[in-house]
Formats: structure tokens, C-alpha cells, sequence
């Protein structure tokens, strides 16, 4: 079987290349890519070359073996279905969508243990935030909002979204947002955020600081 994975073959430059995936080996599973998310901050690093090469790609991710020099495969939010397997113990994976770290590619090949099975009713397209939702959580552990306070988070992306959609399920008194893209306030808005504001505007921020004090979350 042919497979097709993204290469950062130069600063600037990427390449969708073909290579023909090895047999599986007992234990192992065939993935069928449903939905693989980018990283906006490292991926636009790699792709501009100011990722430093000295480092490796990621040194707990196995499918991210090797360094950041060129060229390299990258990408590490992938959720797929399990369409083969290698014996008996996997065979009982094949039709069951999973979260895997893997590069960006239309298949690869895993093992159970390197996979999360999706829960019912989870959308694979939702799934591929898992990452995200994680530094989220963590977030809110390491901030510790009581009831009753006023939280701000500031920023709005990805990140800073599932943060403030997290805390919007604690009794807050208020919970702030602070970005400068009009879209992500509303986004913002959308997922819980009793206000958002532009911390760009002198008004804004006078008028935000004027408040009673809150625990600020940096998303």
C-alpha cells in the first residue's frame, strides 16, 4: 500500500511525498488518517526554518523520531480509523476511530498501546484538540479559581478558546477574555466568556483593571 506524508523539505517549501508502508508485524495496525490537526506555532517555526535543529522533533513521541533539520515529517494530532491489523490481539481494534501522535499523513501504522480510542459521541474533528484541551485542563489546575471569583484569560486561540470554554463550567462571577482578533471575541463570547475585550484599547484595559482583582490564565 502506498502512503502520502507531509515533508518540510526546506524553509518555505513542502512536499507531499509517496512511500510504500512495510507488512505489519504482530501487534501492529494500519490507521487510516481522518483528520490531522496543525500546530500553529511550532509548524510555523518548521516551516519558516527557525526551529532549532539542535533539538530533537520530540523526545516522548515516538513517531516524531530524529531532529528538526530538513527534511522532516511533522505534525502530532492525528485521529483515525483502524482499517487492518497485524494479528488476533489487534484485530479487535479494526472499525474503531482513535487519537494517535503522529506525523501528518493519510495512513500509518501503530500499536495499541501508542493509541486512545475515541469515547462514543466524540467527533473526530473535535478529537484532534485532545493536545490542547490537555495544556487547558492544566491551566485551570495550575490557576485554581474559586467560587465565586473573577477570572481573565488572555488570549484566545486555540488553547485560550478550550481554556475559557473549560472555566465557563465553574460558578464564576465573571469570567474575562482579553484578545486583539475581533473574530476570536466572539469566538471567545461563544464559549463562555462573560465579557472579551481588545487589550489594545487604553479604555479597555483601564476599564478592566478599575474591576475587583481576578486570577489571570494565560491561554
Amino acid at each position: 500500500m502506498k502512503r502520502q506524508s507531509l515533508f518540510f523539505t526546506k524553509p518555505y517549501e513542502i512536499e507531499i511525498q509517496e512511500t510504500t508502508l512495510a507488512p505489519l508485524n504482530p501487534g501492529e495496525m494500519l490507521v487510516e488518517t481522518l483528520f490531522s490537526a496543525i500546530s500553529p506555532g511550532t509548524e510555523l517555526l518548521i516551516y519558516r526554518g527557525h526551529a532549532p535543529t539542535e533539538l530533537a522533533a520530540d523526545a516522548n513521541i515516538a513517531a516524531l523520531g530524529g531532529s528538526l533539520v530538513f527534511p522532516l515529517q511533522y505534525g502530532y494530532a492525528a485521529v483515525g480509523t483502524v482499517i487492518e491489523a497485524g494479528d488476533d490481539r489487534s484485530a479487535k481494534w479494526i472499525g474503531r476511530t482513535v487519537f494517535a501522535f503522529q506525523p501528518h499523513q493519510n495512513y500509518f501504522i501503530t500499536t495499541p498501546e501508542q493509541v486512545i480510542p475515541l469515547p462514543e459521541g466524540v467527533p473526530p474533528q473535535s478529537a484532534v484538540f485532545l493536545p490542547n484541551m490537555e495544556t487547558a485542563v492544566n491551566f485551570a489546575m495550575d490557576g485554581h479559581p474559586l467560587i465565586g471569583e473573577r477570572v481573565a484569560v488572555f488570549g484566545q486561540g486555540i488553547v485560550g478558546l478550550l481554556t475559557t470554554a473549560l472555566l465557563s463550567k465553574f460558578p464564576l462571577k465573571d469570567l474575562l477574555t482579553l484578545d486583539l482578533y475581533p473574530n476570536r471575541r466572539a469566538a471567545s463570547l461563544d464559549a463562555g466568556a462573560t465579557q472579551s475585550f481588545d487589550p489594545s484599547k487604553a479604555t479597555t484595559l483601564l476599564q478592566v483593571r478599575t474591576k475587583p482583582a481576578f486570577s489571570g490564565i494565560a491561554g
